[in-house]
Formats: structure tokens, sequence, C-alpha cells
């Protein structure tokens, strides 16, 4: 009998690394095979490598390329059927599929990509389970939502803080300064959100700051909520490891941001709790006033998990979104000349004929500037400030869905920023801006409009809408009236993780004369 020689069991780290890349290569093989011509989503078109491994859509969230991806996608394949854009995920790039998608009662379970817990505690906004959110929505509809009730509760507090913005940029146009544009009205929103919220702003305007860093804190971290939401192994697998996925999410021990929003909801509400046992609530209710009196039933209100977790939706969902909608409305304006003149012309005739008042009313706005609102919807069309993954589960029955069979279990979702480029009904100049499309014809205004996705729809539409409709047609009217703005730089818009924000937007606010027919208002 001979001796074994060592080379015989030769595990030197060369051949180690080369079975393991063997055995990594062989699983990769299997699983482009498996996602390719086996897996129930195989049917349908769409990238082999983006269909096959959900990592590469969570990378091009990170690299801020989504939306161009999908239109890249739409331009490649059509918009007639659904494109498979990860393996369980269908995108329906047609107009005609949200009210298949988003109206249906059936398909009111949200996919996994919001129960991440990367927005803070579990609200409105993250709850997955279709019953859960209508019976969540209804506890909280005992706040001013639509548009009637927020007028007469809000729109006055509102004026104030519009005419103190109105200052302060009053005095960066004395001064010859070149300011962020889009931060500044990102700033504004943020403090009427925060004035809905805790019945007081931040400071923002005041300050001529981002207070706390929310704005700031709140963008650095879309990145991680794209990419944990669209990577199906780190969102099902790491964020589920307990001290992983603690380590990963907002903690309230951070100083700004969304830990401090956290801590500040958690004052904020033991405050008024307190307050409230001592004295009974006088005055105007802001949304913690709201979030506290909210009943699931007379004798159920909500956890205090869901009390502080409520009193920062706002912030969350709409100061930042509602500022993109701002600066890119702003933006658009300003550097289309002949929109400037037609909207200079509409806001001075109005003026001259009595109409608006100082600063302008949310009524009149509706009324006397039909072109502004056109300017509005276009700009929300061209630039969603939230054009984000909404999927939907399928039923595990499946569900037939804009005319095309989708099998149970599978995800489903449209995208605003492609339904909204739609040129079946748009036209062939649907990416560019043009506010006229709104006035050729009220047939096709409705047919627009019942395909602007900007706020959502359906039973999960946002709860916020009508506050954000309140700033657009108050604060921009009034900025165009009294300022022109020289464009240093126009930014750009940036979408990561699926919700939009503009950077770089810089001019120099220029005084303008404005008339002497304006019917001021008492701001007191």
């Amino acid at each position: 009998m001979g001796f074994i020689s060592p080379s015989d069991f030769d595990t030197t780290p060369a051949h180690v690394c080369l079975a393991v890349v063997g055995s990594v290569f062989v699983a990769l093989l299997s699983r482009i095979f498996y996602c390719q011509y086996v897996h129930p989503l195989a049917v349908f078109h769409g990238p082999w490598y983006a269909t096959s491994f959900s990592l590469v859509g969570a990378v091009i969230s990170v690299l801020q390329k989504e939306p161009q991806f999908f239109m890249y996608l739409a331009r490649k394949y059509g918009t007639s059927l659904p494109i498979r854009i990860s393996p369980t995920t269908l995108l329906f790039p047609s107009s005609s599929s949200l009210k298949h998608i988003y109206r249906s009662p059936h398909l009111n379970t949200k996919s996994a990509l919001y129960g991440t817990g990367a927005l803070g505690p579990p609200h409105l906004f993250t709850t997955l389970d279709g019953d859960e959110h209508r019976k969540l929505r209804k506890a909280l509809s005992n706040a001013p939502w639509t548009i009637g009730p927020l007028k007469k509760t809000w729109e006055s507090r509102f004026d104030k803080l519009v005419m103190l913005f109105v200052e302060k940029m009053g005095q960066h146009a004395d001064e010859g300064q070149v300011v962020c544009v889009s931060d500044k009205v990102a700033e504004f929103a943020a403090d009427i959100m925060s004035m809905v919220s805790f019945g007081k702003p931040f400071g923002c305007v005041k300050n001529g700051t981002d207070e706390r860093g929310v704005l700031k804190n709140w963008r650095k971290g879309l990145g991680f909520f794209g990419f944990v939401g669209r990577f199906r192994f780190f969102r099902d697998y790491v964020m589920k490891t307990s001290v992983l996925g603690a380590w990963f999410l907002p903690s309230m021990s951070n100083d700004s941001g969304m830990g401090w929003l956290m801590c500040e909801a958690d004052r904020q509400v033991s405050i008024r709790e307190k307050q409230n046992k001592e004295k009974a609530f006088e005055g105007m209710s802001d949304f913690l006033q709201y979030c506290l009196a909210a009943r699931f039933s007379p004798s159920h209100p909500l956890t205090p998990t869901q009390k502080r977790a409520h009193v920062t939706l706002l912030i969350q969902a709409g100061a930042d979104t509602t500022g993109t909608a701002l600066g890119s409305i702003l933006r658009f304006i300003f550097t289309s000349p002949p929109t400037l003149a037609r909207l200079r012309s509409e806001i001075t005739t109005a003026d001259k004929a009595g109409y608006l008042s100082t600063p302008i009313q949310y009524d009149e706005t509706r009324r006397h500037l039909p072109y502004f609102q056109a300017c509005v919807k276009e700009g929300l069309r061209l630039h969603p400030p939230a054009t984000n993954l909404f999927a939907r589960v399928v039923p595990k029955d499946g569900a037939m869905v804009d005319g095309v069979w989708v099998p149970g279990g599978m995800e489903i979702t449209s995208y605003a920023y492609v339904v909204q480029r739609d040129r079946h009904l748009y036209g062939d100049d649907a990416d560019k801006f043009r506010p006229e499309r709104w006035l050729e014809g009220e047939k096709k205004s409705s047919e627009m409009d019942a395909s602007q996705f900007v706020f959502g729809m359906g039973a999960r539409v946002c709860l916020g809408k009508d506050i954000a409709v309140l700033e657009l047609c108050k604060l921009l009217p009034e900025m165009i009236r009294r300022f022109d703005v020289e464009v240093v730089q126009q930014g750009r818009y940036v979408v990561v993780g699926g919700v939009a924000y503009n950077e770089g937007f810089l001019g120099r606010f220029v005084k303008r004369n404005v008339g002497v027919n304006m019917r001021s208002l008492a701001i007191v």
C-alpha cells in the first residue's frame, strides 16, 4: 500500500476560492434561469438583470436614476402591457391602469416596501393591511382634511407665514443675495407642516435655516429607505433581525432629522396630555390634538406609539414633498418667459379688477387665476414630488388588472413619473412643460385630471393633499405677483427612494412694483 500524497487533498486558498466562485456562479445562473423561465412572471417582458435580482432596482434607486430607468423601459417595451421591473413586481406604465390598481378594494394591501421601519414607528402611511388602514384612517378622520374645513381653520394662519416669507425674501432682494430658492420654499413648507402638527412653526422662515436639519436629514435617509424597500433579501432578512434591523433604524437618541422628530413628538404628546388632564383644551386644534382625540371606538383611543408616530406624519410626508412641488413649479415658470408673461398678465388683470387680496386667498386663486392653476398641474405632472413604487399585493387567487391576468402574491405598481408622461393621453410633447394643455377643452382636462397620480388615489389617497394644495395656491401666486427671480442656476430634480427634492436651484429675488388696487387683509 502506498502513502497518500498531500497533493491529493489540495486545499490551498486558490482552490478554495475557485470552489466558492464556482458555487456562486452556479447559484446565480440557477437564479437567472428560474426567474427567466420558471417564475410565474416569466411571461412578462423586462430586462433580465432587473427581473432576476431585486438588488438591481435598489442600486438604481440609490444612484438617483429610477425615473430615467423606468422611462427607458417604457420606450423600449411600450406602454400597452405591464413591464416586469423586479423578480416579483410588475410596472403598469399606462395611465389607464391607475383606476384598476388603486381604486379596487381587492388590491388594497401594500407591498412590504413600506413595512421596513425606515420611516420610524408604524403609522397610517406604512400600514400594509387594507382593513387596518381603513380603521386607522377612520379614527383620524376627525381632523379637517378637506379644503373647506382647512380654509376655515388654517388659512388665516397660512396668511401670516406667507407674509413673513415675502418679508424675508424682500430682505434678500434688498441685499442682492443669491439664495437657494428650492430650499427656501421647502423651509416654508416645513414651517406650515410643523405649525399644523404642533400648533406653531419650527421657525425655518423666521430664522432662514433648516431648523434641526429636518429637511437635510430627511433627504439623507431617502437612499436607505429606497434601498431597503427594493432589495428583498435585505428587507425580509436583515431588517427582521432584531439587532441588525435596530442598528439601521432611526433612534430617539438622534439629535436631528427623523430621530429628533420622534423625540419631539414624544415630548409634545407628553406635555399636551398633561395639560389636557389639568384643563380642557381650548382654542384651535392642531394635528397633535386630533391624534390625542382620535378613537377607533369611544373607549379605544390610539395607542401611545400610534399617537407619537402620527404627530410626525404630516411633517414626514408633506414638508419636503410640498417644498419640491413649490420649487419645481417656480423653476418651470421662471425659466419659461412666455409662461411667465402670460401668468403675470393674468395676475395683473385680476389685481386691477380688485379680485385679489393681500395675501391672495385660496378661493381667489381658484376663481380668477385659471392659467396659474394650469401651471401648477403641469409642474406636478412633470415633477411629481413622490414618484414612488406604491405597490399593491395581488390576492392569492390572482386578479385581472387593466386587461392582464396577474398571478396571486405578486406586486403591481404604477409610477407617477411614467404614467404622467403617457403620450396616448398627453400627446407627443408629453415631456414638455406646456400649461396650455390643461385649458384645451373640459373633456381633455378631465381625462388628465383623472390620471394625475401626484397624491395617489383611491382609499389611500394622500391624507394631507388639500394642505399641500392650499399652500401651492397661496404662496406661489403671491411670489410671482411680488418678485422676479433672476435664475443663476437651475439645479436639478432629484429622485431617490421614490421621493423627490430639488437641489441647487439658485436665484436672486428682485422686487416688483405691485399694483395699488390690492385689498389688504387684517393679519393679526
